[in-house]
Formats: structure tokens, sequence, C-alpha cells
């Protein structure tokens, strides 16, 4: 199979040399692509040097996109730049293209993570596109100006001749470190605390506290491995990852929909309210039915849902959601949730759909304001893309999950992320648990790692076993 890609490979890089002299200025972006057969596209990233990885995943696995490198790019400093920036991207869009986006959950200066910025919208320079119909090999060329096009082809030809398509297994090295909370177990006593005591006034009717644990890192921990694993235990997630210029990744695997758009319909989510999975079948069930009826559970969905319904009438022709709340199912944990559909106003665009839709209620809170002032006050580490959105922008279709079960690995450190949503009735050793929860699925594949109930207490240990040898083996 390797002597095949490698010929489709050499056969697209022909093409870009021919295309020196196919000048025609536009604004839109050439999309060139070859055939490929079928490959792991975690190997592929993973076996990869070049800058700029880049992964996507839709919820249903009708869309990955593995890239290279950028071909155009554009960074957002601010929420009001990102709704400009959807058009902007419209505009370039290459036929059968797609637009890759992320943006962080604030854009105040002290909740963002300097390496990424508020957020960014780019096409790669070199992607593999896997669909329902096939398996492909492309890059984007920028053809603004004659020079912009001339660099565009050699950068697409230098990037696709380095590609090594041999898919050998990581090398699994590293250590982890107990970890650190932020807030700790006092503070987010404090925190829970103060939250419940501003609930009901000046329209604040729920907040999400979200928690931060960090653990040193020695060695090289693969997240492309790790990413894969993930989704296998929870396949029915979106699946990204995005590196940043100095090397950090930020990826996860996360159950929520931002918005699906098809055409002019719309299809979004309330998903709020958590419980855990069962050991048995029926143990399961039992929690499940503890979960559909629970006050404070069914409270917290319904602010999510009243609110994503009130915004959406705005801009929506018609509107309808579930009658009744399901449950979704994940490894560990299990949540309430409520489909809504919707047909959008003529001239609503993607960039609209943003500004209504982010921050969710799930993330943030409600009100809207209220929350995300007392978040950005009061929280005290910096969010960054956690809780934000990523996705893909197309022509007739666009995709954005809420960028939750995410992780940030830096060079010495990972750090994995979680919240959960405070109304009147939480309980703060409750929800701290509930946060350990949410992260137990990636802490297992770390090498079966448990956050003990002493960290409750103030010692901070973890039960730390192993390297994810066998892991590395599986993802090849």
């Amino acid at each position: 199979m390797i002597n095949e890609v490698q010929c489709q490979a050499a056969e697209l890089i022909k093409c870009l040399k021919e295309l020196e002299t196919c000048y025609q200025s536009d604004l839109t972006l050439l999309r060139v692509e070859t055939s490929l057969p079928m490959i792991n596209l975690f190997s592929w990233l993973s076996s990869q040097t070049s800058a700029g990885r880049c992964y996507w995943q839709d919820r249903n696995s009708d869309t990955k996109i593995a890239g290279l490198g950028r071909a155009w790019s554009q960074t957002v400093k601010t929420r009001d730049e990102a709704g400009q920036m959807f058009q902007t991207a419209h505009v370039k869009l290459p036929k059968a293209g797609r637009c890759l986006s992320y943006l962080s959950f604030s854009d105040k200066p002290h909740m963002l993570w300097h390496q990424f910025g508020y957020g960014e919208f780019f096409f790669p320079l070199v992607e593999i596109v896997q669909t329902r119909s096939g398996c492909f090999l492309a890059c984007n060329l920028v053809r603004d100006n004659k020079e912009e096009w001339l660099e565009s082809l050699r950068k697409a030809r230098n990037c696709i001749e380095s590609i090594n398509w041999q898919l050998a297994d990581p090398d699994w090295d590293y250590m982890l470190e107990p970890p650190t909370f932020n807030p700790d177990p006092n503070r987010w006593q404090g925190l829970l605390e103060k939250a419940i005591a501003g609930i009901g006034q000046n329209n604040l009717k729920k907040v999400v506290l979200s928690r931060e644990i960090r653990m040193g890192l020695d060695g090289h921990l693969d997240p492309w491995v790790l990413l894969q694993q993930w989704q296998m235990i929870n396949p029915r997630s979106y699946v990204f990852a995005f590196e940043a210029a100095n090397g950090d990744f930020f990826f996860g695997c996360s159950p929520e929909r931002l918005f699906s758009r098809v055409d002019g319909a719309i299809h979004t989510e309330a998903l709020a309210g958590t419980t855990s999975r069962g050991e048995n079948r029926d143990e399961d069930f039992r929690l499940e039915l503890r979960l559909l009826n629970d006050t404070k559970n069914v409270h917290e969905n319904n602010l999510v849902l009243d609110d994503i319904r009130r915004r959406l009438d705005e801009i929506c022709s018609s509107l309808e959601f579930d009658r009744s709340h399901s449950v979704v199912k994940l490894k560990r944990i299990q949540h309430l949730r409520h489909l809504i559909r919707g047909v959008l106003k003529q001239g609503v665009n993607d960039g609209d759909l943003f500004e209504t839709l982010h921050p969710t209620p799930a993330v943030g809170g409600t009100g809207r304001k209220e929350a995300m002032t007392f978040i950005e006050s009061n929280e005290g580490y910096a969010r960054g893309l956690y809780a934000g959105t990523c996705g893909v922008i197309g022509e007739r279709e666009s995709e954005f999950t809420v960028s939750i079960r995410s992780a940030l690995l830096r060079s010495k450190s990972l750090s994995l992320f979680s919240g959960a949503g405070i109304v009147d009735g939480s309980k703060a050793r409750e929800e701290w648990n509930e946060l350990n929860n949410k992260i137990a699925t990636l802490l297992t594949l770390l090498g079966k790692q448990e956050i003990t109930e002493s960290c409750w207490t103030g010692q901070k240990t973890i039960n730390a076993t192993g390297i994810l040898h066998d892991l590395s083996h599986q993802a090849s």
C-alpha cells in the first residue's frame, strides 16, 4: 500500500508543478486532490514532523480531516471579529473545501492561552480527507496574486515531499507527576458558595464552574494515540486536535454539538445534567431513571433548553424541540439532552449562529452576561480553548462542537479540564466528584489513573500506573 500512496502523492506533486503556468486571480482558494487508499489518520499525523498539525471528525464520523500547515490563516483577537471572519471564510472556500476554526470561551486577555490567542480560521496547506465517498490527499492553494500563488505551490510541494508514509509505532516513554488542582477543593467550596449566593440576583440563574488539573510530564506522550483510544471508547463524539506554533496541543473528544447547519436547517441541543454510569446493566438503568427524575438535574437542563430556545427564536422562522429529555450515555457518565431543530430566517449565516449560541448555558450559564462576568472575575485560571468551540465551515454544511472533554498538552505538562453547572441546591462535594467523573475516561487511558477521594481533603494524590505501550500498538 505504501508504494500506491507514494505514487499518488507523486502525481499530485506533478500536478502542482504544471499549475505554475496556470495562474488566475481569485479570492477563492483552489483545492487540488488525488484519491488515496484508506489509512489510519491518527497514526499518519503521529508520524509527521510538519508544523501545524490538526484533526477534525464529526460525531457521525461522516467527515474526517487530518491537516498539515496552513494555506490561509486568520487569527481572531476578539469575539466581535469572529462573526465577520465566518463570512470571510465563506468567500475563501474552494469547491468541496472546508475551513477549520477554533475559538476560545472568553476573549478577556486573562482568560486566553497566548499560544492560541482567542481563535483562528484556516485552511490546511495539505490534508487527507476521509468521507463516505472515499479518501483523498489534497492541498489548498492561495491565488490572491501571482506571487502568493507561486509561493503556495512551492509550500504545498515541499510539504507533500516531506510526508512520512511509514506509519511506525510511536515511541512511548513518559511519567506523569501527581496533579495540582485549580481551583483546589477549599477554593472550590468558596466559589460554589459565592455562586449560589448570587443565583437569583441580577438575572443569574446558573453558572458553570470549571477546574484544571495539571500534571507534570517527564518524557514524550503522543496525543494522537491518546486521541484515537479516547474516540474508540466514546465513538459518538466529535474529535478534534490543534497544534500551536510552539508545539502545544489542544485536543478532545466532545459529546456536545454547538450547531449543525445544512443549507438553512439547523440542529443543536441542550446537554446538561449528569450522573455516573453503573457497574452493571441494572445499576446503570437505575441511575438513568434517577437522572431523568432528579429535580436538580432536570432544572439545570431546562435552564439550558429555555435559554437556547429564546435565543434561536430571534433568528429562526420555525423552531421545534423534543417533548421530553433523552439520555446520552458515554463510557463513564450519562447526560440529559434535549434535541432542538430549526429553520433559519433569510440572511442568517454561520457567524450569526455563533453569536447566538456561543457560549452555551451548558458551559457558561444563564443569564449569559451575568454568568460570564462571574466566571471571568472569580474562576481564577485561564480556560483558553476549553469550553470554547471548534469545527468546520462549508458552502452548504457547517458544524461546530463545544470544546469540552478536552486537554492541553505542553512539553512539560498535561492539563485536563472539566466543569459543573451550579444551580440552587448544588453541593460542593457532589459537584467536585462530577468534575472527577468527567475526566475519568481520559485518566484511565493515561494508565488506569484515578483521582482518589483524599483529593477532596487536600492531599492531592493520584494513582498512576504505567505507560501506554499497549495502546500505541493498537493505534497503529
